[in-house]
């Protein structure tokens, strides 16, 4: 799956040139009852995820980064979607085309905090993710999901 052509796309590639690629993976993760974990961050409300690492899968990366984020340890499901993110980063004054991939995700176990001590971790309902995600990528994803667990 490394075709990005035929995906669903949020947001616009810059005018002025062109962004930079940033693979990227995130989980849907669910606690065995109504709960989806979510990120509070300065920045906003987002599935737990981000940027992958030089030759780490998607469902490696959801692993490691649940773990940082969240402090759960987390078994990766069937379920994958992917989209584009075209987003741009006031910090790094870059713009950014995030293929996001998508993965359903089980806590197995809590191992403590995070790692991240500007991430914390929420259980919200799917419906409360649908409305107060960051990204629309992220709202989708979750929409997507919920679809599919029917």
């Amino acid at each position: 799956m490394n075709d990005w052509e035929d995906v669903t796309a949020f947001g616009s590639p810059p005018a002025e040139g062109g962004a930079v690629i940033r693979p990227s993976a995130y989980g849907v993760v669910t606690d065995g009852t109504a709960g989806l974990a979510i990120v509070r961050t300065p920045l906003g409300l987002f599935l737990p995820g981000g940027g992958m690492e030089p030759g780490e899968s998607p469902l490696e990366t959801v692993v490691r980064e649940v773990w940082e984020e969240c402090g759960l340890e987390a078994q990766v499901g069937s379920w994958v979607v992917r989209a584009i993110d075209f987003v741009y980063s006031p910090s790094e004054r870059t713009h950014f085309e995030k293929q996001c991939t998508f993965v359903d995700a089980r806590c197995s176990s809590r191992r403590g905090a995070g790692q991240e001590s500007d991430h914390e971790l929420e259980w919200v309902t799917p419906e409360s993710a649908i409305a107060d995600l960051a990204h629309p990528s992220h709202r989708w994803a979750v929409a997507q999901w919920l679809g599919w667990r029917g």
